[in-house]
C-alpha cells in the first residue's frame, strides 16, 4: 500500500511537470492563466481595496469562483494526462509481473526436475512441501549454471516455481540439514504469499523508472533530444525557463525517488525475515541448521548496503531467535506514509478538489478526509502490532510518541515536495508565514500523539482480555482512521490560512464595560480557536468521539471464550460517577448564576435589546456554555489522573456524559430558573419559561460544550496525568480490584450507554442543517 501510494504521488508529480514541457499543452495553460487572470482583475469586488463589508467579501468570493471555473478545463486536462501516465505505469508493472516466470526460466535456462530424474531428491522435496503446509508442490527447476547453494521462489498464483541452484544439490548429499533450511526458506515464501508482493514490487519500481523517472530526467537535463522525433519547440515561457522552479523540482524528484527505492527495498527485506521465521517454525528440531546458514551469510561492507533489498544477517538471526522483532513499529515506513499523504493532499487539493467543488476550504477538507484515513490506519496497525508483542508491559515512547511524530514529519516534508509548493515558491508570496506553519505543525503533532495514545491504551486493554473478539483490531483501526479523518479534514484547510489557528475573543460591550469583572467575562467567555467551529458544526464530531469509548467497551465485554471468574471488562463506574458529579456541578452553578447576576449587575446592563458590542444575552449564553465546557475538561482530567486501563476512552466517556447531562440541565433546569428570575429584565416578564432562553439549537449547545471541553481537557489532562503518575509512583495502590458485576449490574451499566449512544446520534442528525450552512452554502454561493 505504501509503495503504491508513494509511486502514485511521485509519478503524479512527474507527469504534472512533464505536462508543462509539452509545447501545445504549455501554451494552452499559459494562455488560459492569462485570460482568467484578466477576467478576474476586471471583476467587481476584486482588488478594490480591503474587504470591509459582507458584500465586499461576497463579491471577492464570487470573483475567486469565476477564476476557478475559468481554469477548470485546462486543469482537468492535466488530471487526465496524469491519470493516463499512472495507468500506463501500473499497466507496465502488471505486465512485468505476468511475464517474469517466462523471463527467469528462459534467461537462466532452468531445467525441470521430476520424480524420474532423481527419485530420492523428488521425495525429499515433496515431503518438505507437505511439512510447510502447501496444498501442492511447486514446479521444481534446476539452475545448472548456478554454483551457489541457494534458491528462489517465483511464478504466478496458478503456477509457482522454486529454483534450486546446482550448489544446493551438493548440500543434499553432503549436508542434509543445510539443504532443508534453504528449501524451507523458499517454500516459506510460497506459504506467506510473498511471490506476488515481491515481483509486483520489482515491477512497480522498474515501470516507475522506465515510464516516469528517466524520461523526465532526460527532458529536464537535455530537452533537445525531444525536438527532432516529436517536433517540439519551446518559447520563452517562465514556467519552463525559470531555473528556480526546475531546481526545486529536481531536488524534490531526487528525494521522492529515494523514498520509492527505499520502500521497494524495505518490502523485499521484510519478506526475507518473515520467511526465515516461518521456516524456523516448520524446521522441527533442526533450527540450528537455519541459524548456521544465516551466520555464514556475508555482512554488508558499506553502510548503504544496509538499506538494500536483503536484510543484515544479524537482523535475520535476531528475528529467528526472537520473532517478536517482526512486530516492532516501523519508523521509516511511517515517514514514507506521511510523505505520500502530504503529496496527495497538496496536489489533489490544488488541482482537483478546488475546481470540482469550487471552494478552497471545502475542497481541502474533502481531500483530507479521503487521504488521511489510510495514513492514520497504517499508524494504528503499526501501534497495534508493537503493542501485541507485549501488551502487559507499558509501551515505550517509540510506540506512542515516535510513530506519530515520524508520520507528521513525513507529511510536512511531502507537502514541501509537491508541485503546488514548487509553483508557490516560484510565484513567491503565497506561502503562510513560518510562525503559522510551526503552530499548525505542532497542533498536528499534538493531535497525532493524542490519537496514538488512545490507540495504544485501547490495544493494551483489548489484548489483555482472554481471547478477544476477532473484530477488535479492525474496529480499532477503522475508528482511529475515522477520528483522524474528521480532525484532519478540519486541520488541513486552516493550516494553509495565515490566521487559521488564531485565538479569537469578543470585545467588551459598550453597556457595562465599566464593570471590571463583567468586561473580562464578556471578553473571554466567547473565546474560540481557529477551526473549532468546524468541529462544532459537524455531524461527524459526536460519532467520532462516541466510537472512541464505545469500541473499547464492546471489545472488552464480548469474548470468544467465557470470561474467567473475577474478570472485569472495563471499569465504567468511575467514569459514570465523574460524569454525573460534573453535570450536577453545572446544574448547581447554573441555578445560582441568574440570582448572582441579577444581584450584581444593574438593569441597564441586563437589557435584552441589541447594543453596540456584545449583547448581554449572548454573554450569558456563552458563560453557561463555558462553565459546562470547563467542567467537562475537569471531569476528563480527573479520570485521566486515576489508575487503571482505558483511561483515554473512559475520559471521553465521562466528558460525553457530562456534556449530555449538562445540555439537558441547561435547557430543562437552569434556563427556566433564569427565565423565572427574569435575569434579562424582560418587560413584561414572560409567563412561559420553558425553552425560551437559548435561541440557538439544542444540538449546537451540546456540540459546543463537548468540543470546547475536549480542547480544554488536553492541557489540563496532560498536567493531571503527570501528577497522577507521580502520585501513583510514590504511593502504590494496595486496594483490591472491584468485584465483578452481576447481571443486574451489567444491565444498569448498559442502559445509560445505550441512551448516550442514541442521544449522540440524535444530536448529530439535528446539527445537519447548521452544518450545511457552515460548510456548503458558502461553497455553493
Amino acid at each position: 500500500m505504501l509503495l503504491a501510494a508513494v509511486v502514485v504521488a511521485t509519478s503524479g508529480f512527474i507527469f504534472l511537470s512533464v505536462y508543462a514541457y509539452i509545447p501545445d499543452k504549455l501554451q494552452r495553460l499559459t494562455e488560459t492563466i492569462g485570460v482568467c487572470q484578466a477576467e478576474r482583475s476586471t471583476a467587481p469586488g476584486w482588488n478594490n481595496g480591503p474587504l470591509v463589508t459582507v458584500e465586499d467579501a461576497q463579491r471577492s468570493d464570487a470573483a475567486d469562483r469565476r477564476m476557478r471555473t475559468c481554469m477548470s478545463p485546462v486543469l482537468l486536462d492535466q488530471l487526465a494526462f496524469v491519470g493516463g501516465g499512472i495507468g500506463l505505469l501500473f499497466g507496465l508493472a502488471i505486465a512485468s509481473h505476468l511475464l517474469h516466470p517466462w523471463w527467469i526460466v528462459r534467461r537462466r535456462r532452468l531445467k525441470r526436475l521430476s520424480a524420474g530424474t532423481s527419485p530420492k531428491l523428488w521425495e525429499d522435496l515433496d515431503q518438505l512441501s507437505h511439512e510447510m503446509g502447501l496444498s501442492r508442490s511447486p514446479d521444481w527447476r534446476l539452475a545448472p549454471f548456478a554454483r551457489t547453494a541457494g534458491g528462489q521462489a517465483f511464478g504466478l498464483p496458478w503456477h509457482r516455481y522454486v529454483q534450486l541452484d546446482a550448489g544446493l544439490l551438493v548440500l543434499h548429499a553432503t549436508n542434509r540439514p543445510a539443504f532443508r533450511a534453504v528449501v524451507l526458506h523458499e517454500l516459506a515464501h510460497l506459504r506467506n504469499r510473498d511471490v506476488d508482493k515481491t515481483y509486483l514490487t520489482i515491477g512497480i519500481w522498474r515501470a516507475f523508472a522506465v515510464v516516469a523517472l528517466f524520461p523526465y530526467l532526460v527532458l529536464v537535463v537535455h530537452p533537445e533530444l525531444f525536438r527532432t522525433p516529436f517536433g517540439w519547440h519551446w518559447h520563452d515561457i517562465a514556467l519552463v525557463a525559470d531555473p528556480g522552479a526546475t531546481i526545486y523540482r529536481l531536488g524534490s524528484l531526487l528525494v521522492l525517488t529515494g523514498v520509492v527505492y527505499l520502500t521497494r527495498n524495505a518490502i523485499l527485506r521484510v519478506r526475507e525475515t518473515h520467511a526465515d521465521v516461518t521456516a524456523a517454525a516448520h524446521h522441527g528440531g533442526q533450527v540450528g541448521a537455519l541459524r548456521a546458514a544465516l551466520e555464514r551469510l556475508p555482512a554488508p561492507r558499506h553502510w548503504w548496503n544496509r538499506w538494500g533489498p536483503h536484510p543484515h544477517p544479524r537482523r535475520r538471526l535476531d528475528t529467528v531467535n526472537n520473532p517478536g522483532l517482526l512486530f516492532t513499529a516501523g519508523i521509516w515506513e511511517l515517514v514514507g506514509v506521511g510523505i505520500a499523504t502530504g503529496l496527495i493532499c497538496s496536489n489533489l487539493g490544488f488541482l482537483v478538489g478546488i475546481n470540482l467543488l469550487n471552494d478552497a476550504v471545502l475542497a481541502l477538507a474533502v481531500v483530507g478526509f479521503v487521504a488521511s484515513p489510510v495514513a492514520v490506519g497504517l499508524l494504528a496497525v503499526a501501534i497495534w502490532r508493537a503493542t501485541a508483542n507485549d501488551p502487559v508491559t507499558a509501551p515505550s515512547a517509540r510506540t506512542w510518541l515516535a510513530c506519530p511524530v515520524a508520520l507528521v514529519a513525513g507529511f510536512a516534508g511531502g507537502s514541501f515536495l509537491s508541485l503546488h509548493s514548487a509553483a508557490t515558491v516560484r510565484m513567491d508570496g503565497n506561502l503562510v508565514s513560518p510562525v503559522t506553519w510551526v503552530v499548525s505543525t505542532l497542533l498536528l503533532t499534538a493531535g497525532s500523539v493524542l490519537l496514538a495514545g488512545w490507540i495504544t491504551s485501547t490495544a493494551r486493554g483489548v489484548l489483555m482480555v482472554p481471547e478477544p473478539a476477532r473484530w477488535a483490531m479492525p474496529a480499532v483501526v477503522v475508528v482511529a482512521a475515522f477520528v483522524g479523518a474528521v480532525l484532519f479534514a478540519v486541520w488541513l484547510p486552516a493550516s494553509l490560512v495565515e490566521t487559521g489557528f488564531a485565538v479569537h475573543r469578543s470585545q467588551p460591550p459598550a453597556v457595562g464595560a465599566d464593570i471590571g469583572w463583567y468586561a473580562w467575562l464578556a471578553t473571554w467567555t466567547d473565546v474560540t480557536l481557529g477551526p473549532v467551529h468546524r468541529l462544532v458544526f459537524n455531524p461527524l464530531t459526536l460519532p467520532a468521539l462516541m466510537l472512541c469509548w464505545l469500541v473499547p467497551v464492546l471489545a472488552t465485554r464480548r469474548s470468544r471464550v467465557r470470561r474467567p471468574p473475577g474478570h472485569q471488562p472495563i471499569p465504567l463506574r468511575g467514569a459514570f460517577t465523574a460524569g454525573i458529579v460534573g453535570a450536577a456541578c453545572v446544574t448547581a452553578i447554573g441555578v445560582a448564576l441568574p440570582f448572582a447576576t441579577k444581584a450584581a449587575l444593574p438593569s441597564r446592563v441586563r437589557q435584552p435589546a441589541e447594543v453596540d458590542g456584545v449583547p448581554f444575552f449572548a454573554i450569558y449564553d456563552a458563560a453557561g456554555i463555558t462553565i459546562a465546557a470547563v467542567t467537562v475538561a475537569v471531569v476528563m482530567a480527573v479520570v485521566v489522573a486515576r489508575r487503571g486501563p482505558h483511561r483515554p476512552a473512559l475520559a471521553i466517556l465521562a466528558g460525553s456524559l457530562t456534556a449530555a447531562l449538562s445540555t439537558l440541565a441547561i435547557f430543562f433546569v437552569t434556563d427556566p430558573v433564569a427565565c423565572h428570575v427574569n435575569v434579562w429584565d424582560f418587560s413584561p416578564a414572560p409567563t412561559r419559561c420553558f425553552g425560551v432562553v437559548y435561541a440557538q439549537s439544542f444540538s449546537r449547545v451540546a456540540h459546543e460544550i463537548l468540543v470546547q471541553g475536549v480542547v480544554l481537557a488536553i492541557p489540563i489532562g496532560l498536567v493531571a496525568a503527570v501528577l497522577g503518575q507521580a502520585y501513583r509512583h510514590r504511593r502504590p495502590s494496595t486496594a483490591a480490584p472491584p468485584p465483578p458485576l452481576g447481571r443486574l449490574g451489567q444491565a444498569l451499566t448498559a442502559a445509560p450507554l445505550v441512551l448516550l449512544v442514541a442521544f449522540s446520534i440524535w444530536l448529530s442528525l439535528r446539527v445537519l442543517p447548521l452544518a450545511y450552512q457552515v460548510w456548503l452554502e458558502h461553497a455553493l454561493g
